[in-house]
C-alpha cells in the first residue's frame, strides 16, 4: 500500500503543531495567563488545544482518554496558578508530535478510508477524523494569534 497521503497529513500535522509552538513561544510569561476572558488566555487555549491534539491522534478504544502531561484538575478546572508553564507545554507538544509521527509509521494510505467509530461527531473515517483535528487546531491557533497580536507580537507564524 501506498503512503504518499499518510505523509502529506502528517507534514500538515507537523507544521500545524509547529504554528502553535511558535505562537507559544511569543508569550512572555507575565502575558501567559493574561487574555481577553477566561477561555482566551494563552496558557489556557495552549492547554485546550494541545490536549485535543492528544486526544486527536492517540487510541481511545476504551473511550477514556488520560492526558501525557499532569494536571492537578480536569483543564477547565484549574486555576492560572495550576495551568502548565511555557515550558512545560512546549515539552508536552514536542512529546505529542513524537507520538504522533511513530502512529502515523504504521498507517498506510488506505487505512485513512476506514470507519472511525469513535461517535465524537469528528468524522465517520479516520481521514475525516484527522481532518477535524486539523481544524480544530487551527480555529484555536488563530486565537492564540490574535491573542499575540493583543499582548503586541507581530510575529509571523505560518508554515
Amino acid at each position: 500500500m501506498g503512503v504518499t497521503m499518510t505523509e502529506d497529513l502528517l507534514d500538515q500535522i507537523k507544521k500545524a503543531i509547529a504554528m502553535v509552538r511558535f505562537t507559544i513561544e511569543e508569550f512572555g510569561e507575565d502575558e501567559w495567563t493574561s487574555g481577553i476572558s477566561w477561555f482566551y488566555t494563552p496558557a489556557r487555549l495552549a492547554l485546550h488545544t494541545a490536549l485535543a491534539l492528544e486526544g486527536y491522534f492517540f487510541d481511545r478504544a476504551d473511550g477514556q482518554f488520560a492526558p501525557a502531561i499532569e494536571l492537578e484538575a480536569r483543564w477547565w478546572e484549574l486555576s492560572d496558578d495550576q495551568l502548565p508553564k511555557q515550558a512545560a507545554l512546549l515539552e508536552y507538544l514536542a512529546d505529542i508530535e513524537r507520538r504522533t509521527e511513530q502512529e502515523f509509521t504504521v498507517l498506510a494510505d488506505g487505512d485513512l478510508s476506514a470507519p472511525f467509530d469513535i461517535v465524537d461527531y469528528s468524522g465517520e473515517t479516520l481521514l475525516g477524523h484527522y481532518a477535524y483535528a486539523l481544524r480544530h487546531t487551527m480555529h484555536h491557533q488563530g486565537a492564540l494569534t490574535v491573542l499575540a497580536t493583543h499582548h503586541g507580537h507581530e510575529g509571523e507564524c505560518w508554515r
